[in-house]
């Protein structure tokens, strides 16, 4: 079960995209044959760079505060983006680390 909040699904279907806009550039360049980690390491770096700055931009726009005058209690309106209760903008850095472990890994063996 995939739990999410506002554009917090962005995070499976981004990088589902660009993996499919890869295999088909690779698939019709004929290099169907190369180690399978590299593309998908690029695929999690490009989209750990873009839900970072794409999640950091949505819950920006979420930062509402309104102060209750009587208890002076502070509220954050608006909606926040996450997958499996972390913010979007959280995804990116996962990401990026597992792109650079799939690029080592491809090095050294």
């Amino acid at each position: 079960m995939i739990i999410w909040k506002g554009f917090g699904i962005l995070n499976i279907v981004i990088p589902g995209v660009i993996f499919i806009i890869v295999s088909a550039i690779l698939s019709s360049l004929g290099l169907d044959s190369i180690d399978s980690r590299l593309p998908l390491a690029f695929v999690f770096i490009v989209s750990g760079v873009i839900i970072w700055h794409l999640g950091k931009a949505l819950n920006a726009k979420s930062g509402k505060v309104l102060v209750d005058m009587e208890t002076g209690e502070h509220y954050r309106m608006g909606t926040e983006h996450s997958l499996f209760f972390i913010p979007m903008h959280y995804w990116g850095p996962v990401g990026l680390v597992l792109g650079f472990i799939l690029t080592v890994a491809t090095i050294f063996t």
